[in-house]
């Protein structure tokens, strides 16, 4: 809590640099005045010095399998920091729809029915998913168990063609009862604009703000509407929660708003308690 206002990060990884690796993730999320958290996994894999090490030559082939995995992430280690604080953290399952087998989707069924997952993470640029060809199934999979789909957005790695907000919204148009989040959705204002103009008449679409231009989270609050725009920050793997949370509390907005964005959005698209 900051201020006498909660808050309930929408995307916050159980490791990453930003993090200390003796410190608990509830001690993390203390330090920030963090209440309750949206947890995921992490490609470890992914990190600087693996891009620095690829990065030398421009072949493709070289720098995907520094990333690319043959088998779904394993959430071992988040259900179990998750076990022990049920009332703060809840499981997103990061899931890669192109390589999934039947086990694969018995698993995830097995992660939400059963250890309470609350929602499934996609990455589409590490993963190499197409837009909205590859989550279809995912998308139905989601709606049959009324679970939020978070989709990354980015302009993807050097040699990918980048997904598009439109990409996005024939995906969210198709599925119009699909709870979709856009992550990262004001990472550039051109992004965000397009999100405005896609999306402002899809209410089944929420926007996530980690990673994101202040002023594009503005747009976004203004031309949208307070209660589709969620708080995240990406923390421990891309940066430390106070920066995202500062980029939001700069803005000048109402209490209410605060409210909305930094804890109720996602507490009731979650369907928890208050």
């Amino acid at each position: 809590m900051i201020d006498g206002i909660k808050i309930f990060d929408g995307h916050l990884h159980f490791i990453g640099r930003f993090k200390p690796r003796d410190e608990s993730l509830i001690s993390f999320m203390d330090r920030y005045g963090i209440d309750k958290a949206a947890v995921t996994t992490l490609n470890q894999a992914a990190n600087l010095n693996a891009i620095l090490r690829t990065n030398k030559n421009t072949n493709d082939t070289e720098f995907l399998n520094e990333f690319l995995r043959e088998k779904q992430y394993d959430h071992e280690v988040l259900r179990q920091i998750i076990s022990k604080n049920p009332n703060r953290l809840f499981g997103f399952f990061w899931f890669n729809p192109k390589i999934a087998t039947e086990d694969d989707w018995k698993l995830l069924e097995q992660y939400i029915e059963k250890n309470h997952f609350k929602g499934v993470k996609t990455q589409w640029c590490v993963d190499l998913l197409e837009v909205p060809g590859d989550f279809l199934h995912l998308a139905e999979f989601c709606i049959e168990h009324d679970v939020p789909l978070y989709v990354h957005s980015g302009s993807g790695f050097f040699f990918q063609k980048p997904v598009r907000a439109k990409n996005h919204y024939n995906l969210a148009k198709k599925y119009k009862n699909l709870k979709l989040i856009i992550g990262h959705a004001a990472h550039t204002m051109e992004h965000c604009i397009n999100c405005i103009r896609y999306f402002s008449k899809l209410s089944n679409v929420y926007f996530e703000t980690s990673t994101s231009i202040p002023y594009g989270i503005l747009s976004l609050i203004k031309a949208i509407g307070p209660d589709r725009v969620i708080y995240g920050s990406d923390a421990p793997a891309a940066n430390a929660p106070d920066l995202e949370i500062n980029k939001i509390t700069c803005l000048n907005l109402d209490k209410e708003t605060l409210k909305n964005v930094f804890y109720n959005n996602i507490n009731n698209l979650l369907k928890l308690r208050k």
